[in-house]
């Protein structure tokens, strides 16, 4: 009876084997370990939400610090208002015409091992009011001129406010009303003569911020002129720069129009926000890509490189008509996660596209030594060598594309799968 139960368990095992070497038994092999994989490459896809995370967190602070979005809302004219009741409110009067002047200079803020871009904006605006002054209501014996600005706005440093000629100091108050505070830069109190048609505004200040500058005048006509050394602008709002103006070479010059023609400037307005512009202009100084960016992408891809890889294999087990056992497959399975792994770590410290350089240049070195001790073959291990890096070199310019990735990566996939199909054509069963 032992030795009719050893004989079928040796029967069973020799079908097993039968079956494992198989070309669907490798098929199912390469499978089986592939899902086993998904765990190891999980958790590196984890620690990149993690470090990403982190990074979000530490740039948050130094916006905090430095300074966060900047919107432009320009200057205006106030004038108390005493009713009848002797009652006190304030008369708001915004520009006939506004020209603005930017100088954005970015620079990187550094915490550690993240690095962040920052700007730091100055401003030089000349406006003009025409003011109708007639209404025996208006104390223009205590005119302002002010500067509306968030609260958010970090306003490093602001000049005194040149009026017809004449500098005035700037003081500082918070003005709220309808739910909405907003900080008041104005000058001292002056008296506006009646006889006043035209009043001239001279301005310079500088703003410390971070991610994006939204130009949004409230006068009738507005114009803008921006210069940056930041290579990279992105323009979007319901106002786009002039085609003819745009210059980009070690940094870029734009400028807009803006019209408010609904607008009657002459005729002022109890609330500051009565005369937002429907129109406005938005440019943000952001990182098109970051590495983290970066790696996901890369990771994204991992699934397929490793089952390209263990393709590769397969057919130098097909060609050489040998057997790889199922640890060498974990093996190099767990070698190509850890390269996401390199990736991560040195891209946080040395740039995505050297970091890129390092990890594969280790990995494939360390899979060549692999497949050479495994399969005693310096032709095959330099065939999986060649094969591979032509792998991590396509996907490299697949990762850095943006508009034309799905593109490259079909053709890349059509070839490769042309390349595979060409190799297994005449499998049998």
């Amino acid at each position: 009876m032992e030795n009719k139960s050893e004989t079928a368990d040796k029967q069973e095992t020799s079908n097993f084997m039968k079956f494992l070497n198989s070309s669907f038994g490798r098929f199912a092999l390469i499978g089986t370990i592939t899902i086993i994989l998904l765990a190891p490459l999980a958790r590196v896809i984890f620690l990149i939400q993690e470090r990403k995370d982190r990074a979000e967190s530490i740039k948050e602070e130094i916006r905090s610090e430095w300074g966060n979005d900047f919107t432009y809302s320009g200057v205006t004219l106030r004038v108390p208002f005493i009713d009848e009741k002797k009652k006190k409110s304030y008369i708001f009067y915004f520009p006939e015409q506004e020209n603005n002047r930017l100088n954005v200079q970015v620079n990187s803020k550094k915490r550690g091992i993240y690095h962040f871009p920052v700007f730091q904006c100055g401003v030089s605006t000349k406006s003009n009011f025409i003011p109708n002054l007639n209404d025996p209501h208006l104390d223009l014996a205590h005119a302002q001129i002010g500067l509306l600005s968030d609260p958010s706005s970090r306003i490093a440093d602001i000049g005194k406010i040149r009026i017809n000629g004449k500098e005035l100091e700037i003081e500082e108050e918070t003005y709220a009303k309808s739910n909405s505070s907003k900080l008041f830069y104005a000058t001292a109190p002056f008296t506006i003569d009646k006889s006043t048609t035209k009043i001239n505004i001279d301005l310079n200040y500088s703003v410390n911020g971070s991610g994006k500058i939204v130009l949004q005048g409230h006068a009738k006509k507005n114009q803008f002129t921006m210069t940056s050394n930041w290579k990279n602008p992105s323009f979007t709002g319901s106002s786009l720069p002039n085609p003819d103006s745009f210059n980009l070479q070690k940094g870029f010059t734009s400028s807009w129009k803006i019209m408010n023609i609904a607008q009657n400037p002459k005729n002022g307005s109890l609330e500051p926000n009565r005369y937002a512009s429907t129109d406005f202009a938005l440019v943000e100084f952001l990182e098109s890509v970051d590495h983290y960016q970066l790696n996901e992408r890369t990771v994204k891809y991992a699934i397929l490189v490793i089952l390209l890889t263990f393709t590769v294999f397969y057919l130098i087990e097909l060609i050489g008509k040998m057997v790889i056992h199922p640890i060498h497959y974990l093996m190099v399975g767990l070698s190509l996660i850890l390269f996401y792994a390199i990736l991560l770590s040195f891209s946080e410290q040395f740039g995505f596209a050297g970091s890129y350089l390092v990890a594969s240049i280790g990995i494939l070195s360390l899979l060549s030594w692999y497949a050479y001790s495994v399969l005693r073959s310096l032709k095959f291990a330099l065939t999986i060598l060649i094969a591979i890096s032509i792998l991590y070199g396509f996907l490299y310019v697949i990762v850095n594309l943006e508009t034309y990735a799905l593109m490259v990566g079909s053709l890349g996939l059509f070839v490769v799968l042309a390349a595979i199909m060409s190799f297994t054509r005449r499998l049998k069963v």
